[in-house]
């Protein structure tokens, strides 16, 4: 039996158990079941479903008189899942106003509300509560929860522009997360190199890099790799172009064996990048056929994104080399656009063309 079969079947177990407890009057294990099935609906990708259960959760709590914070939380946590985010943060008010006496249920709303927050785009908000979340959880110990607290501080900097603040937050997060066990670390040590990077700091990301490279290769997260060698191919095409044709080869052959629709993408980005180091017209023709053809495979809302992204990239290089960027590969790239159906990027790349003549 597949994984999704086995976890259709433990929904089916999970549904038939509350039904029972809650004929038979056993109110505190139909709860505790509703919980696990809110997390079995979301890995599954049901939060319909998952969100019916958490409020039915948080009204059998109320209707028993018992303490509503931790329903609440589970109701907040499952309404973010589901992108509804002022209830999710109403019910996160709800359960801070609750949970005085339950310091942990506090930390979980306020770490909660901050994500949504952010998502909103509210960040001074987002920042006071998972400033608070990430105080509560070093005082509890907690810290897997402190780890996640500053990952999300650190998105508050990259939204603010602060690449390298965004690093320092996802270096202490990684150091939270590997002292919690949790396998999270890797991939907050992989942004810190990213954020890094984006800060334009060649030595602080190469660093970095080096230092996590041996445990990311026994983790055999070969995707992590590819992103951190990705994310140096970038810093060497904006600050290093002697070094950016080597560094974007490296990225794309850590690419290549890569799979799964974030393994596309990565892949698609290494090729697009080996178009700007090309030199010969065939060669460029070459990658950007590959990346074209690889672009959709992936979800094209964000294949089109890469590729408006890469059009105004060739716009720039053309600029710094003082030449006229290249009409055939501008109008190919205005063809996939269009084809992948996105209106706004497509009049972006026909106004583009139309100012080359």
């Amino acid at each position: 039996m597949s994984i999704e079969g086995q976890a259709l079947v433990r929904i089916a177990q999970l549904r038939g158990r509350i039904a029972m407890f809650a004929r038979g009057g056993r109110y505190d294990l139909a709860a505790t079941l509703l919980g696990e099935l809110v997390r079995a609906d979301l890995g599954l990708g049901l939060p319909s479903d998952a969100l019916l259960r958490a409020r039915q959760a948080a009204e059998l709590a109320n209707a028993r008189g018992e303490p509503l914070a931790g329903p609440l939380v589970i109701l907040a946590a499952t309404l973010l899942a589901a992108d509804a985010i002022d209830e999710a943060l109403s019910a996160c008010s709800a359960a801070i106003e609750d949970a005085s006496a339950t310091p942990r249920i506090e930390l979980m709303a306020r770490l909660i509300g901050g994500v949504a927050q952010r998502r909103s785009g509210r960040l001074a908000e987002a920042r006071l509560l998972l400033d608070a979340a990430r105080g509560a959880a070093v005082r509890l110990g907690e810290t897997a929860l402190a780890g996640f607290a500053l990952a999300e501080l650190a998105w508050v900097d990259l939204a603010e522009d602060d690449p390298a603040a965004a690093a320092t937050c996802l270096e202490f997060a990684a150091q939270f997360l590997r002292k919690a066990r949790h396998s999270a670390s890797l991939e907050a040590d992989a942004l810190a190199v990213a954020a890094w990077a984006s800060a334009n700091e060649p030595a602080r990301a190469e660093q970095r890099a080096a230092e996590i490279t041996g445990v990311t290769q026994r983790a055999k997260r070969s995707d992590l790799i590819a992103f951190i060698d990705g994310a140096l191919a970038e810093l060497a095409l904006r600050i290093a172009p002697d070094t950016a044709s080597a560094a974007c080869a490296i990225a794309a052959q850590s690419a290549q064996t890569l799979r799964g629709p974030n393994g596309r993408e990565l892949l698609v980005q290494a090729r697009l990048r080996q178009v700007r180091t090309a030199t010969e017209p065939r060669e460029r023709a070459r990658h950007l056929d590959v990346a074209l053809e690889l672009a959709l495979a992936i979800d094209h809302g964000r294949a089109a994104a890469r590729l408006g992204a890469f059009l105004l990239d060739l716009l720039e290089d053309a600029r710094r080399r003082d030449r006229a960027p290249a009409r055939a590969e501008i109008e190919r790239l205005a063809a996939a656009i269009a084809g992948l159906g996105d209106h706004e990027l497509t009049e972006m790349a026909h106004a583009i063309l139309a100012e080359l003549g």
